[in-house]
């Protein structure tokens, strides 16, 4: 069972320049003259590295979605989706339509 959190251990950089380059392009990756291999901030959806652009006088973060984040974030979303139907059921109602905004989410935030 996979749990969110804080804290994570990174992954490696090598890896990190894969998942950009796979998802953006070997044209983003040729925006940095440098990425820190040590990231600022890592938990279970993704981790932060400083880096430095070219044209660029000030570093930048860049944020990484970490690799299993994708499994995690859908069972999370049926876990919950789950949890509204049945609250619908047992008549538990909040102050909003709560169904149709974590629907809207997941549609919105592609995680299959």
């Amino acid at each position: 069972m996979s749990f969110v959190f804080e804290n994570c251990r990174p992954v490696p950089i090598s890896e990190i320049r894969k998942i950009m380059l796979d998802d953006l392009g070997q044209n983003v990756l040729d925006l940095f003259i440098h990425i820190e291999a040590i990231p600022i901030a890592c938990a279970t959806i993704a981790q932060v590295h400083v880096a430095t652009m070219y044209g660029c006088e000030k570093s930048v973060v860049i944020k990484v979605q970490r690799p299993t984040s994708k499994t995690l974030m859908t069972l999370d979303m049926k876990n919950m989706i789950l949890v509204s139907r049945v609250m619908e059921i047992l008549g538990i109602h909040l102050p909003f339509d709560h169904i149709s905004v974590l629907l809207e989410y997941q549609n919105q935030v592609r995680t299959n």
